[in-house]
């Protein structure tokens, strides 16, 4: 409770008062006395964060940057698919790990994943998908 106290007395009918206007508040709202949706208590909460979330409108900044690199590899594949030169290709890849490396370090960590390299490019492709 949130009660004043007026030279060392506690004003309780003001403090009354008030948590009543308060709670008459909370009941004009359109979900008050409505359970709670039953997707809140399945899955893992941070799975159903983000799914309120992307409903609202908000999308987490690593995510933005998971869909950045994961375009990046498939640029990546399809170079060494077309067997480029090897340097653009090894600076790409560069460039997509310092990418991951900030993806890791704003993710929860059961989101993250591991850096790109020559030998994994295809396995990994499929994991970023």
């Amino acid at each position: 409770m949130d009660s004043k106290k007026d030279n060392g007395h506690v004003n309780w009918m003001d403090q009354v008062s008030k948590d009543y206007n308060l709670d008459e508040e909370m009941k004009k709202h359109p979900g008050f006395g409505k359970p709670l949706p039953s997707r809140l208590f399945s899955g893992d909460i941070y799975s159903n964060f983000l799914n309120t979330a992307k409903e609202a409108g908000y999308l987490p900044p690593f995510v933005a940057l998971q869909k950045e690199i994961r375009q990046e590899i498939g640029k990546a594949l399809k170079l060494k698919e077309e067997n480029a030169n090897e340097p653009e290709l090894t600076n790409l890849i560069a460039e997509i790990n310092e990418k991951i490396k900030k993806y890791n370090s704003s993710c929860p960590p059961s989101m993250q994943r591991g850096r790109i390299g020559l030998d994994n490019i295809e396995k990994l492709y499929k994991i970023w998908e």
